[in-house]
């Protein structure tokens, strides 16, 4: 798995399977040791979050909502920009979610993928990834105007997905979405990123023609790292930006963005070597 590339994380939650399984079979006396129970994880280097630079974000935006190809997902991007949402949640917003009189969306659900040959389906709407991701989130000036002339211009969406439970259990149908693709359905984290790459490739080749400056690909978790990054640049704290990314403590934040507290931590440095007295 290590030379596959694979995470510490992954390899780590592979580690829980197995004790499970393996509790299992000493329960049902089909073993009598758990050969899992000792197993050392490797500890791996783990890989650096990147953020989009910001006058790329601003020229991908710009182009989204002036083309007519493309201008129907730039609502979906203000999101995933303003919010610091996963591509999931993004995806499973309904208009029950949205709050225009306090100024609130609520981040409740994500959008799953399943086995067409265990479930019936290949999509599903489920619980967030855990229970600090059940959260709501202020919206700014940008978001709460997009959002009003979707719901003003837009036909309600007569996309359908089933609610599956943490049991696996099917228990409903979820509707009203605010985002769908050009064929009406869901989007999914694996159509979202080809949209993506579909607008950057065709983004270049317009820019290479008139000489204009290229921009990278990106995947849609980078426009997460992108607004944490930008947060944090413009001083907010380090709570508030756990609260709204829905991380279980400021201490996983910090983790996961160690990058951008280093820069902080420098930063600061810097504002305390200011006070000179002689």
């Amino acid at each position: 798995m290590i030379e596959d590339g694979k995470k510490h994380s992954t390899m780590a939650n592979l580690k829980s399977c197995l004790n499970i399984v393996f509790e299992c079979a000493i329960d049902d006396d089909v073993i009598v040791k758990n050969p899992a129970k000792n197993l050392q994880i490797p500890q791996t280097e783990s890989k650096k979050r990147t953020a989009i630079k910001e006058g790329h974000i601003k020229l991908f935006m710009d182009y989204v909502k002036n083309n007519e190809q493309y201008s129907y997902s730039y609502p979906a991007f203000v999101i995933l920009f303003n919010l610091g949402v996963r591509v999931g949640e993004m995806a499973a917003l309904t208009w029950d979610d949205v709050d225009f009189k306090n100024n609130t969306i609520s981040i409740n659900k994500t959008v799953n993928r399943y086995r067409k040959a265990d479930y019936g389906f290949t999509m599903g709407i489920a619980s967030t990834k855990s229970k600090t991701s059940v959260r709501n989130i202020p919206m700014n000036s940008v978001v709460k105007s997009t959002l009003l002339k979707l719901k003003m211009k837009n036909h309600p969406s007569q996309a359908k997905l089933p609610y599956v439970d943490d049991s696996g259990h099917t228990r409903g149908e979820i509707s009203g979405f605010l985002f769908t693709n050009t064929i009406g359905n869901v989007w999914s984290e694996p159509c979202f990123l080809k949209l993506i790459n579909r607008i950057v490739e065709k983004y270049n080749e317009e820019a290479k023609e008139k000489g204009a400056e290229q921009i990278k690909e990106f995947c849609p978790h980078m426009a997460r790292h992108t607004y944490t990054s930008l947060a944090y640049s413009a001083g907010a704290d380090v709570k508030i930006v756990s609260q709204i990314l829905g991380h279980a403590s400021t201490a996983v934040t910090m983790d996961t963005y160690t990058h951008l507290t280093e820069d902080k931590k420098r930063q600061q440095e810097e504002v305390v070597q200011t006070i000179k007295i002689s």
